[in-house]
């Protein structure tokens, strides 16, 4: 039994420990276009995944808001280029990605200034472990219960 036990937590130390890969694509070149890949030990899978675009803007990237907020020590970098059609609305659109970029992600968005209409062609990656994945999914779903239990302890009684 001691040796069954140990090789599950090797086992789980090892899954928890192999780097998980996600890129993100988008693009106004023939109307709005966007892709979303993953890969599992290398990026190159995750930017090919990625570069099948799909038209059109809906649907989404697979990871609630929640589990994404609780992401530690994740490696997010952004590039690309951006033009909006006018030089000050593009300079101060650039400056503010820059700058929502100064935290956890690096961000090196391009701006362009010699086109009249809307110009953006933006590439994605977010590197982490997938331990880090497994405990985020879990502490998102250790809050919501707590706060169903507390919801639920707040009712009065009706006796």
């Amino acid at each position: 039994m001691p040796i069954l036990l140990a090789a599950i937590i090797e086992t789980l130390i090892y899954l928890a420990a192999i780097p998980v890969s996600g890129a993100f694509v988008l693009s106004t070149a023939n109307g709005l276009r966007y892709g979303v890949g993953v890969g599992v030990f290398g990026l190159r899978g995750a930017v090919r995944r990625a570069r099948r675009y799909r038209a059109g803007g809906k649907g989404g990237a697979g990871l609630s808001w929640d589990v994404a907020r609780r992401l530690r020590g994740a490696r997010i970098r952004v590039a690309g280029r951006l033009g909006l059609g006018d030089a000050a609305s593009t300079a101060l659109a650039c400056g503010a990605l820059r700058a929502l970029g100064a935290g956890r992600a690096v961000v090196d968005v391009t701006p362009v200034f010699d086109g009249d209409g809307l110009c953006l062609e933006l590439q994605g990656m977010i590197r982490l472990r997938s331990g880090q994945i497994m405990w985020a999914m879990a502490m998102s779903r250790f809050e919501n219960i707590r706060r169903r239990i507390a919801r639920w302890t707040d009712i009065r009684l009706k006796a």
